[in-house]
């Protein structure tokens, strides 16, 4: 059961042919855009925030290439360059959503929303970024670069589970492991089992094929995006993000001039392990924004 059915449920097909799967909920004003963390999980990980956000407003979430009712393609080129920038754009067309205020978690969401308002200024009225996934901004967490992820490994303990060939022999073993360390905070068995069964449900050959794309980036180039941003930004990040280093939080904040909120000993999953609180902070967000496009 969901606390929530779409009011609209469509696909789109994107550019590159693949079709994205979307819903939408509520009729408010000003829409809000869930961008998915694909191809890792699907949608669902905005289960705790679609019910209590669409009372206020029009809220469209979606499935993200290799996950959920989308396609999975196999490809490394079909997760490379802009291609999930361009999906978010595609839904936003076939839900006929000038402006939107996007709201992502981690580096397969907030990046793209980043770079979404800085080559669409006028369609973003504001994002929310939980987790801050952009990339260079500081090194990552040792542990995430610490094995290969194409290297056959002598061991599989631990972080050398971020391994391809690891994850073609037990990849429920890899994400048990992961999403147990993402959700480190007491009683979070909950989160845990649920975002565990999303990931389940999405494709091994997707998860390679995006693994297996080079990030073409320099830091100069991904900070001259952040600082091309417009449109307001508040920015939360725990302070027991075993994923993404809170000091990414703290660095866009300085690119972008937008609201830092720092939630003392919150793991990387505040969204799910925090719902009130990230609902709160949302809606109070949104109700802030100026009226009208981004300036």
């Amino acid at each position: 059961m969901r606390a929530r059915e779409p009011d609209v449920a469509g696909t789109v097909v994107a550019g590159d042919g693949v079709r994205i799967a979307y819903e939408t909920f509520g009729s408010g004003d000003p829409t809000l855009v869930l961008l998915p963390s694909a191809p890792i999980v699907h949608s669902r990980q905005w289960k705790g925030q679609v019910a209590y956000l669409s009372r206020h407003h029009r809220v469209i979430a979606y499935d993200g290439r290799g996950n959920g009712r989308s396609d999975r393609p196999t490809e490394a080129q079909s997760y490379a360059g802009d291609q999930l920038v361009e999906d978010t754009r595609a839904v936003m067309d076939a839900t006929a959503t000038e402006r939107a205020v996007l709201v992502g978690l981690c580096g397969d969401a907030v990046w793209p929303a980043i770079q979404f308002a800085a080559r669409w200024p006028d369609q973003a009225l504001g994002i929310v970024a939980f987790a801050v996934g952009v990339p260079l901004l500081t090194p990552p967490h040792p542990w995430r670069v610490q094995y290969g992820f194409h290297d056959v490994l002598e061991t599989d303990e631990g972080w050398a589970k971020l391994n391809e060939h690891y994850w073609r022999r037990d990849y429920p073993g890899f994400v048990r492991f992961f999403f147990g360390e993402l959700t480190s905070e007491p009683h979070s068995t909950k989160v845990l089992e649920d975002i565990v069964g999303w990931a389940l449900d999405g494709s091994v050959d997707a998860m390679v094929a995006e693994g297996s794309v080079e990030n073409p980036w320099t830091l100069e180039a991904v900070e001259a995006v952040c600082r091309d941003v417009r449109c307001p930004l508040l920015i939360v990040h725990g302070t027991n993000d075993h994923c993404q280093p809170v000091a990414r939080a703290h660095r866009l904040a300085e690119l972008t001039g937008g609201r830092l909120v720092i939630v003392d000993g919150a793991d990387h999953l505040i969204p799910a392990r925090h719902p009130v609180l990230a609902n709160l902070l949302i809606h109070d967000f949104v109700r802030s924004l100026p009226e009208g496009p981004s300036a």
